[in-house]
């Protein structure tokens, strides 16, 4: 079984056995023993092992509630959204505080809080490299209010740890929580709230908020310009990224090209990197999806530099603002190479109705694939 049929077996499971009920159980953390209330398919999704679009085709009919499209309309929501915002991201990669070095942050990253749900939750993320998304909310709302440690440094920790993290559904789930994206609009975790959805699982939940708390302040972002899609090139390569590794459909594609070259970027942030287990998952992803590729070849990023010197033109299936991006632009800089980017025809048509609130972007979304 290959990567894609595994990752279709597993969202066909959830389907068939607990989609009815989504709708009902989605926001309550029952612990990493019992998770069969979500799907668990993001550490798939992210990767576009499974991809979204395809995924929201399958859920129209059978999906009654709507609960669970939407939770993958999300995802492209947030992507659209950073697209149309380029400077939140170059704002969120050059936050000045990076050696930022605390007690409070050394015993949150070690899980030694004292807050019971929080230090479990920092264990979970380091065995199990996942978190509901309900307890991510709490998460990332303890670190901000009550531990008071800076949001960019909690991305940071989610991304190493996550193996569903993405750039953007990441940077702006933490910006959203902080009220950053909504007006003024935090999320404020509370005990009567956790004890309800974790059906009363820890303790000693002591979480402090200040009635007079300082919301964080943000610099206005203005949409700028979306990518449009490139003209063709002569370049005899493709390189793409472990953030979209979705090849069904694409043999033609793949067969214009001599070689196509597989990157997992381990580094995030200069010198940030992946934690071990996070790194081996995705490089696992890479190594079976080349093997379905016959004119594939895997990549090390940090070959990435000298590799390029090689080549005046290249084609790049486009990875998204993050970094990805980052990287392949540096470098392409570096050794004065072309890029030419390969985008997908969905991400351009719904980008464009992403630039603001998301149940806009979801009306709309909804009104032009039909789903009632």
């Amino acid at each position: 079984m290959n990567i894609f049929n595994k990752a279709d077996y597993k969202l066909d499971t959830f389907i068939n056995n607990n989609l009815a009920l989504y709708h009902k159980y989605r926001n309550y953390d029952y612990g990493k023993g019992n998770r069969s209330n979500v799907s668990q398919i993001s550490k798939y999704t992210s990767h576009r092992i499974l991809y979204e679009y395809e995924i929201i085709k399958k859920l129209k009919i059978i999906d009654k509630k709507k609960k669970f499209i939407d939770e993958i309309l999300w995802r492209i929501y947030w992507k659209g959204y950073l697209e149309n915002h380029k400077s939140i991201w170059i704002e969120y990669k050059n936050f000045k505080n990076k050696s930022y070095i605390s007690y409070m942050l050394k015993a949150a990253k070690e899980g030694k809080t004292g807050i019971d749900c929080f230090d479990t939750w920092i264990e979970e993320l380091r065995e199990n490299n996942y978190l509901h998304n309900h307890s991510r909310m709490w998460f990332a709302s303890i670190w901000i209010f009550t531990l008071k440690l800076p949001w960019q440094l909690g991305a940071e920790f989610f991304m190493k740890h996550l193996l569903d993290g993405d750039a953007s559904s990441n940077t702006l789930s933490w910006r959203w929580v902080a009220g950053m994206h909504t007006n003024k609009k935090p999320y404020i975790a509370t005990k009567e709230n956790i004890n309800k959805y974790t059906v009363n699982r820890f303790r000693n939940i002591t979480i402090k908020i200040s009635n007079k708390m300082n919301l964080i302040k943000t610099n206005i972002h203005k949409s700028n310009r979306l990518p449009t899609r490139g003209k063709s090139s002569n370049s005899i390569i493709l390189i793409m990224f472990e953030n979209d590794l979705d090849i069904r459909n694409r043999s033609k594609l793949f067969n214009s090209y001599l070689k196509v070259y597989l990157i997992c970027n381990g580094i995030i942030n200069y010198g940030f990197e992946l934690s071990e287990k996070v790194s081996k998952y995705k490089e696992s992803l890479i190594e079976n999806v080349n093997k379905l590729i016959p004119n594939g070849v895997v990549l090390k990023s940090s070959e990435l530099k000298i590799f390029l010197g090689d080549y005046h033109c290249i084609d790049v299936i486009y990875p998204g603002v993050g970094y990805n991006l980052d990287l392949i632009e540096k470098y392409a800089y570096q050794n004065k190479t072309k890029i030419n980017y390969i985008y997908r025809d969905e991400d351009l048509k719904y980008w464009n109705y992403a630039n603001s609130g998301f149940y806009k972007f979801k009306k709309k979304f909804y009104k032009l694939n039909n789903i009632n």
